[in-house]
């Protein structure tokens, strides 16, 4: 989705997550119509949403890169209401690993990552719950050069591998590429 900051592409993205209310129109995944009235929803349908702000909307800041990446994945790794610590660990460091997230620790608080590295966390969430969909609201803004092309990189594996991806920018050389 393309267009000037203020176009509504955040809003039609948010709209398809279920994270906003849906007026008018439908969805529909692999030809058959979906009812999305709410993130739980899309992501039952296999939706996921890298928010444009993941300070303010993808993180918690405070947790560490373990916890963010499975806070929305526990019924992964838990087991009678007890998240399985050793589960945990082994499905993060997988994600670490194969996105080449530069952290001393697994439990190292996401605030004093880079952008790049915050970033590829954020993508490690929707990661491990297998999107069918990956929604991208501007995924490379405010990072550097070497954390974009691994986050392009990424989204074309992610393409090859099957996903969807619904990338959203106001920056024209980044559609076009």
């Amino acid at each position: 989705l393309a267009g000037l900051v203020g176009a509504g592409r955040t809003e039609v993205a948010r709209t398809i997550f279920g994270a906003d209310a849906r007026e008018s129109g439908d969805i529909y995944i692999a030809g058959q119509q979906v009812d999305i009235r709410s993130p739980q929803d899309a992501i039952r349908h296999g939706i996921g949403f890298l928010p444009e702000d993941r300070k303010a909307q993808g993180l918690i800041l405070s947790l560490a890169v373990r916890e963010n990446v499975t806070i929305g994945n526990l019924d992964q790794i838990s087991r009678f209401g007890f998240v399985d610590r050793s589960e945990e660990r082994e499905r993060v460091q997988e994600y670490v690993s194969r996105l080449d997230i530069r952290t001393p620790s697994l439990d190292q608080r996401v605030i004093n990552l880079s952008g790049g590295n915050q970033q590829k966390v954020v993508i490690s969430k929707w990661l491990m719950l297998q999107p069918r969909i990956l929604i991208m609201d501007e995924p490379t803004r405010g990072i550097d050069v070497g954390a974009k092309a691994e986050i392009y990189g990424l989204m074309d594996q992610l393409a090859q591998n099957g996903v969807g991806i619904i990338m959203i920018s106001s920056e024209l050389p980044e559609l076009l590429a």
